[in-house]
């Protein structure tokens, strides 16, 4: 008897050795992980979205590299040929003396005033558009009961999204590689599908359109296919038709408009 007590104390006092040993194991994953994920593994990295749910970290990186790019574009850029260029994409729909006024205005604002007003403007733009995108996954959420909510959704878009940095990271060496600071605004991502493959006009109709559209969207539209069809349980045909229809729908109501 006593030697069947003195063999569990001694299993107790290994499998305490063995606890303290082992390292804690956190029962989330790290936001760099994830991050790297995104770029490697993006469904195991939409799965441990799922475990975590935050917002803020990939937000707040797309917000501030979105100013980053933006900031550096205005600082490097010609600017009086900007103003120049700016008014002549309009033009068609301005006469002379309204060129003048416009250009007026323009040159009455700094560079760097141009350059704070744009890039917060759009990093908040980024903010809205993941506001309506989690809007619309809870109004289909709301439908199919699958239980998640706006926070879920918000985390959801906005990991989704995090490859536009490769966008960003294209579009600095590309202000970075100009030897006259001579770049449209509208050609400034050459990951674009109109800069790779069209060559359209980019201030007007298709080449408008087809400059907003980037590869880097479809590898984020993928990325949130797999992760609804992981998050939901759905079929990866109708993970597919959920993500891709405000996608469809936006440039498809754009394209009856060229």
């Amino acid at each position: 008897m006593s030697d069947n007590n003195n063999q569990t104390g001694d299993s107790d006092k290994e499998n305490n050795d063995e606890n303290k040993n082992t390292p804690y194991q956190s029962s989330s994953t790290s936001y760099s992980t994830i991050l790297s994920n995104i770029f490697t593994a993006p469904a195991e990295a939409m799965q441990q979205v799922q475990e975590n749910y935050n917002v803020l970290l990939p937000l707040l990186t797309l917000m501030t590299a979105t100013v980053i790019v933006f900031a550096y574009y205005y600082v490097a850029v010609d600017y009086q040929w900007y103003i120049d260029h700016m008014v002549e994409i309009s033009a068609g729909e301005l006469s002379k003396s309204e060129q003048e006024e416009a250009k007026a205005v323009f040159s009455m604002m700094s560079q760097t005033t141009m350059a704070s007003i744009t890039a917060i403007t759009a990093s908040i733009g980024i903010a809205i558009v993941f506001v309506f995108q989690a809007v619309y996954f809870v109004i289909v959420s709301n439908i199919t009961n699958d239980g998640f909510q706006f926070k879920q959704w918000m985390s959801f878009t906005a990991w989704g999204s995090l490859p536009a940095l490769l966008s960003y990271l294209a579009m600095m060496v590309y202000i970075f590689s100009s030897s006259n600071g001579q770049i449209a605004f509208e050609t400034l991502n050459p990951l674009s599908l109109n800069d790779l493959f069209f060559g359209f006009d980019a201030s007007k109709g298709a080449g408008k359109m087809l400059s907003s559209i980037d590869l880097t969207k479809f590898w984020s539209m993928y990325i949130m296919i797999i992760g609804y069809q992981k998050w939901t349980g759905k079929s990866m045909a109708s993970s597919a038709t959920v993500v891709l229809i405000p996608f469809v729908g936006i440039y498809g109501i754009w394209a009856l408009f060229l």
